[in-house]
């Protein structure tokens, strides 16, 4: 029979459970020192758990590193779900402006550092679950947006033309927040000097002027909107 760990101070840290403390300081130490440096003894030992808790929980560092960045992707969606085409079938346009919103909100740095931190982190050393953690998070927001682009644009669009809209969407948010640490060295685009409100409407009238070059029907007052 499989035994329980034993926690080596429980006593004083009463509050949470043994796997929800591994996990909150498995996303502490993993953003801070990365998978590689984050030692199984240091997440433990803040954690307040025997060593063997690691397996217990979670069965591997691996499969704990995992279940860290799919934490951080999923609970970066807030209290706000991601926008769906079902949602409002007959509105693909203010769905997709809903997405844009979803999307910008979801991944700039100074709403979720630790999101971003962990995508760089990512970029600069794929981790061994990468494509878990692709087909679990990314994939998923890129399929539902994928959905409302078509819905969007004219009938008779290639596969290739739509993942091309779909990535020019995505892409720039993505790029923003990977390289904030640069952008926010160089003057004017220091964090905070451009309100979410602009860049959300900025990537919503970028995202729709290039569906529109491409035969989208997009009526001009979604251009004109405050």
């Amino acid at each position: 029979m499989k035994m329980m760990p034993q926690l080596t101070d429980a006593a004083t840290k009463p509050t949470t459970s043994t796997k929800d403390r591994i996990l909150e300081s498995a996303v502490l130490l993993f953003e801070a020192q990365g998978f590689d440096g984050a030692s199984v003894r240091a997440i433990c030992a803040q954690a307040g758990a025997n060593i063997a808790a690691i397996n217990y929980y979670f069965g591997s560092k691996e499969a704990l590193y995992g279940e860290v960045v799919k934490h951080v992707f999923l609970s970066s969606e807030g209290t706000e779900s991601m926008p769906l085409l079902k949602h409002n079938p007959s509105e693909p346009i203010a769905q997709l402006c809903e997405w844009i919103e979803w999307h910008v909100t979801r991944y700039l740095p100074r709403h979720n550092s630790t999101l971003a931190t962990f995508i760089r982190r990512e970029l600069a050393n794929p981790s061994p679950l990468l494509q878990e953690i692709v087909d679990v998070t990314v994939l998923q927001s890129l399929e539902a947006l994928k959905e409302i682009v078509s819905a969007i644009l004219p009938g008779g669009i290639s596969e290739d033309v739509l993942n091309h809209h779909c990535l020019q969407i995505n892409g720039p948010t993505m790029v923003a927040a990977i390289l904030q640490p640069i952008n926010s060295r160089m003057p004017g685009f220091e964090p905070g000097n451009q309100s979410v409100d602009m860049l959300v409407r900025q990537a919503q009238i970028w995202s729709l002027a290039g569906l529109k070059a491409n035969g989208a029907d997009i009526p001009e007052h979604w251009f004109a909107r405050n």
